[in-house]
């Protein structure tokens, strides 16, 4: 343990001042959006085609977890960021991505015209702004907490 009265905190009592990293360079920032987003849409395509039927209906659980995948990606660049716009990026990679790998060049492609296909595609363009939104609350809250 160390001396209270020599000013050093006691083990495992929280700091009173958190050091914060600086925040990182726009290039930097793009980059890693841009590469999460290729990540992202490449194992969400090697992902999306998982179903599971019951009865006569699909059921894209695999479109679902792509999804969710290309969620938590980019909500940890936006937060990582502390930018909106990085999961935009991220997210628009990850569109480009998967649009890349769904065109039918002869007898190439991995996304095909199903319902795994179209939640996928589709499902990138709503998760991706509906992120953004919630990255921009998470960054707003933590600026009005820090101002009181």
């Amino acid at each position: 343990m160390t001396d209270p009265d020599a000013g050093d905190n006691l083990a495992g009592a929280a700091p009173e001042h958190r050091t914060q990293l600086p925040k990182p360079r726009q290039w930097a920032v793009t980059a890693a959006a841009m590469g999460a987003g290729v990540g992202a849409g490449l194992l969400g395509t090697s992902l999306h085609g998982h179903t599971i039927y019951v009865g006569t209906a699909a059921i894209p659980y695999g479109a679902g977890l792509a999804l969710l995948l290309l969620a938590a990606v980019s909500m940890f660049v936006g937060l990582w960021s502390r930018s909106s716009w990085a999961v935009v990026w991220c997210g628009a990679a990850a569109y480009a991505t998967a649009g890349l790998l769904s065109l039918q060049l002869s007898t190439f492609g991995l996304i095909f015209d199903n319902v795994q296909g179209r939640v996928w595609l589709y499902g990138i363009a709503v998760v991706t702004p509906l992120v953004a939104l919630a990255v921009w609350r998470l960054l707003r809250i933590k600026i009005n907490i820090k101002r009181q």
